[in-house]
């Protein structure tokens, strides 16, 4: 990304993306028309809300324009507790293990949940696990979206919003190929790593502790960027805007812009009438900047 073998890493790892994405959507469907699963199916339209919550079960979101009501497909585990409701507005699913902590401990294998939806537009999404990975394996738009997990990797295609956008993880990787809204979006992550080859948006947080930034950066016009880390590096190609005010810092790492070594443990840059405000800092990890 900041040179050819930078590039080269960015392309792997967006072709590594699609193709687990790949993968991930045959087997889902695969799940889905086997007899031990059940569908139930529900009205839903671009004007609703789809909130999910899971503990240790996967999710997998896909859109199949075929459909006319979204379905919700889980495997037939007795040990699996599925809790659906659907009001005028918001279609909720929850997964819960049974509270069998000892018979669950040695045999518990949770099941993959399906949600295929009839379009790809929606008011809101908001989904959450613990455990599980969350894997979303279309473009999706909303006003809203917020996505959480504690220790299962996040992977997305396109998600884009009108208002604030959110992913969070604790100790999980983050991937995807494009991260866009109109106003406010947050990436967060402790200890894994954030990987995403296009991030667009007005008001922009990047943040990681322990793990790497990694992503090319569109800041829409008169909007912000603040990106930090601890001891991570950030490597942010950010060529797509021309009117930067940048201050970057750090207390034990080092500073290069366009390549070139900065000295000291801060550094600024202005470009054209430098009116989108970037803030990098570090602590022991290192910035690497192209504009």
């Amino acid at each position: 990304m900041l040179k050819d073998t930078k590039a080269n890493k960015i392309f792997l790892i967006v072709l590594v993306v699609l193709l687990a994405l790949s993968f991930s959507l045959v087997k889902g469907w695969e799940g889905r028309n086997r007899a031990n699963r059940s569908d139930r199916d529900f009205a839903f339209t671009a004007q609703d809300t789809l909130t999910v919550k899971t503990i240790s079960n996967d999710v997998v979101i896909e859109v199949d324009d075929s459909l006319k009501r979204a379905t919700v497909s889980i495997g037939s585990n007795e040990r699996d507790v599925l809790s659906v409701l659907k009001t005028t507005s918001k279609l909720s699913v929850e997964v819960k293990p049974k509270t069998n902590w000892f018979f669950r401990f040695f045999s518990y294998s949770p099941s993959t949940l399906v949600i295929a939806l009839p379009s790809s537009s929606l008011d809101a999404l908001e989904v959450s696990t613990i455990s599980g990975d969350i894997r979303i394996l279309h473009p999706m738009k909303a006003r809203t979206m917020e996505i959480r997990s504690t220790s299962g990797d996040i992977d997305f295609l396109t998600l884009e919003t009108e208002e604030t956008l959110k992913v969070v993880s604790t100790s999980s990787s983050l991937g995807g190929s494009e991260a866009k809204s109109s106003k406010d979006l947050e990436i967060a992550t402790v200890s894994g790593d954030i990987e995403i080859q296009k991030i667009r948006a007005k008001d922009i947080q990047l943040k990681s502790i322990s793990s790497g930034v990694e992503a090319e950066v569109e800041i829409i016009p008169n909007g912000s960027l603040n990106a930090s880390s601890t001891s991570g590096e950030l490597e942010l190609d950010l060529r797509s805007n021309a009117n930067l005010n940048v201050k970057a810092s750090t207390t034990s790492g080092t500073i290069t812009f366009n390549e070139r070594d900065q000295s000291g443990k801060s550094a600024e840059l202005q470009t054209g009438s430098a009116q989108e405000n970037v803030s990098l800092s570090t602590v022991s990890g290192s910035i690497e900047l192209t504009y």
